[in-house]
């Protein structure tokens, strides 16, 4: 009888001790991968976990928690580096961080956890394959961050990219005001500069463009232009400015009122600075739609133009 539970142990310890030997007695899920986004942009979507539902592959159970093919994701608290979480799948659950470094025109994003792997020999193999599983369901989900990212209308709110310069010539006008203008004023400076055109034997060749600067509390500097097809000797009151023929402009297409096109122009600079890019002239915005007709702002389309180099 003893020789018999002696041997029942041995065929234990033989079967068990490659266990112990191949599982580790720390369990890791780690993945990591390059963004081609700004760390801001990274930051943007990480660090408010109000924007996490925009990304997100699965489905968002509430604020706090996600889910994404039976693993709850929990999000126990964010810093300006990134996000410590609770993964749980089933009974199996790990404490991880996600980060985040800034690298040249890239950021590095990591996803990093650890547990001390059972001691019981049935436990460790199910823990083991349940932490392979969590490695290859978190990769996904990164991998899905990484696209959401890379796609500039995700990012930064608008479709941005960059154009040639094809109507050089705009004929110019500035004024000042106490109060921002209105779209009488605006239009009824626009159509001085048409007839400015006109009489000088020059054609319009793309939609009037607008400036609007606050340079103080109660004041307001207007620049009003039409793109023009050939050079002319501008009249009092009005400049001709020359952009370089085929330099580049950086564009965003907006559709909706005065705070969308403000916004769209804060995502532009925010995305100039995050690609190093210098305007070396003022922007523009393109008002594609006519204003004074169209009241309805939501239906108002704009082309904001930046020239750059």
């Amino acid at each position: 009888m003893k020789k018999t539970v002696l041997i029942i142990l041995a065929a234990i310890v033989v079967i068990a001790a490659p266990i112990y030997l191949i599982i580790p007695s720390t369990l890791t899920v780690s993945n990591q991968l390059t963004v081609e986004a700004s760390d801001g942009v990274v930051a943007k979507f990480l660090v408010h976990q109000h924007r996490w539902k925009k990304w997100w592959p699965g489905t968002k159970v509430n604020d706090k928690q996600f889910a994404y093919q039976g693993v709850q994701f929990t999000i126990n608290k964010t810093t300006n580096s990134g996000a410590n979480i609770d993964l749980q799948q089933g009974n199996f659950k790990l404490d991880a961080d996600i980060s985040y470094l800034a690298e040249d025109f890239a950021a590095k994003i990591s996803l990093q956890a650890q547990r001390q792997s059972s001691m019981n020999p049935v436990k460790r193999v199910m823990d083991y394959f349940a932490a392979r599983d969590l490695q290859n369901k978190t990769g996904q989900v990164l991998a899905r961050f990484k696209t959401f990212l890379e796609d500039q209308k995700n990012a930064y709110g608008y479709k941005i990219y960059i154009n040639k310069v094809t109507d050089p010539f705009l004929l110019t006008t500035t004024a000042s005001a106490a109060t921002y203008p209105d779209m009488q004023s605006i239009y009824s400076s626009i159509e001085n500069l048409k007839k400015e055109a006109i009489a000088k034997g020059a054609k319009m060749t793309n939609f009037p463009m607008l400036n609007i600067t606050q340079v103080g509390s109660k004041e307001y500097q207007i620049s009003y232009a039409i793109p023009i097809d050939k050079k002319i000797t501008p009249g009092k009151g009005s400049v001709i400015n020359n952009l370089v023929m085929g330099g580049n402009l950086l564009i965003a297409d907006v559709k909706g009122g005065p705070n969308t096109v403000n916004n769209a122009f804060e995502e532009v600079r925010i995305y100039m600075k995050d690609h190093k890019l210098i305007a070396p002239a003022m922007p523009f915005e393109s008002m594609v739609t006519d204003r004074y007709l169209e009241k309805d702002t939501s239906k108002w389309v704009t082309k904001i133009y930046y020239p750059i180099f």
